[in-house]
């Protein structure tokens, strides 16, 4: 998929990956081979497997910090390796998760990246991805310009300091459109729009490519094992094993209905969804196949092996895609 979206688009130059696996996957499979590991990865052993990633011909490999030590372990490894890892500093820019603490920070592990072999500071990393689902979109664009003025604030302390900012990466799905406007950012990291998902669907789009360039792609497939119509219930063999519930409920395609509004999915544990209907009279028989688009479209393919691409017209499987970064972890 990453393959076809770097053939069909000239500013396609890299991609995302957020763990060893995933780079993996797009290293050695993919066909894309400018890749961003925005994760902190401080393990030696995953370390070394990234070095061998960048032994690859052609393979052009970037590594995203916030530690001292862990700089210096991916220094040494490089060194051992006979290569150059590209290193970006991540700036905690309000969610308060990773990254360093303002520009005085950003300065000091700049300047340890240049001062030592085998990496090459390329950038910043400024991203929040608590932004992506503010519902409006001028709330989100105000957090944005708040992001911008961070970055843009080391960015002005790395140049005073006579370091090159050559990347400032970020945004996701829900703000990477503001973060390119800010005229701070040049390089954005959407994911989700590719597949999209029920909290997406959420938020409001105000795009300069057109509000209904998004539409929903990604759709898990269940069945009714269970019906009461005096509850107007249908309970479906789709639990927390099947579907991700971090970001809120799936919405419920349901034959026959016109609109996902009159049926409501809430968990029934492991192995069952309960699916509430507004009228008794269109609760799904058993053995009713309904269509789930998840919420959160990231961990849900997690779940999955492969990816069954259907030709929407026909209907027909058209091909089976294996997931083959799927697994746990950085």
């Amino acid at each position: 998929m990453a393959e076809r979206q770097r053939l069909a688009h000239a500013a396609f130059s890299g991609i995302c990956a957020q763990k060893l696996a995933e780079a993996e996957a797009f290293a050695r499979h993919g066909g894309v081979k400018d890749i961003y590991v925005s994760n902190e990865v401080v393990s030696r052993r995953k370390l070394q497997q990234l070095a061998k990633l960048a032994q690859l011909p052609d393979v052009r490999l970037r590594l995203c910090v916030d530690n001292h030590d862990n700089v210096r372990d991916i220094s040494d490894i490089a060194v051992e390796a006979n290569i150059v890892f590209g290193v970006v500093v991540d700036v905690d820019v309000g969610q308060k998760r990773c990254g360093v603490s303002g520009p005085s920070e950003a300065l000091r592990l700049a300047e340890l990246i240049r001062s030592l072999p085998g990496v090459r500071f390329d950038g910043i990393q400024a991203y929040h991805g608590l932004l992506q689902h503010i519902r409006l979109n001028e709330d989100r664009k105000e957090a944005v310009a708040g992001i911008a003025a961070q970055a843009k604030a080391v960015v002005d302390v790395l140049t005073m300091a006579g370091i090159d900012c050559e990347v400032v990466t970020g945004g996701g799905t829900g703000t990477f459109f503001l973060e390119a406007e800010t005229g701070v950012y040049n390089e954005v990291q959407p994911g989700s729009y590719i597949f999209m998902d029920a909290a997406y669907g959420r938020d409001e789009w105000k795009l300069p490519v057109g509000d209904e360039c998004w539409r929903h792609s990604l759709y898990v497939l269940t069945t009714v094992v269970s019906r009461t119509e005096e509850r107007r219930l249908a309970v479906v063999d789709s639990g927390t094993k099947a579907i991700s519930l971090d970001m809120g409920p799936p919405l419920v395609h349901v034959s026959g209905c016109s609109s996902c509004d009159v049926a409501k999915f809430s968990s029934g544990g492991d192995e069952h969804g309960m699916v509430h209907m507004d009228d008794a009279t269109q609760v799904p028989p058993v053995g009713s196949v309904l269509t789930l688009v998840p919420g959160h479209c990231d961990p849900a393919v997690n779940m999955y092996d492969e990816m069954i691409m259907v030709d929407t017209e026909s209907g027909t499987v058209d091909e089976r895609w294996p997931i083959a970064a799927r697994g746990p972890g950085v």
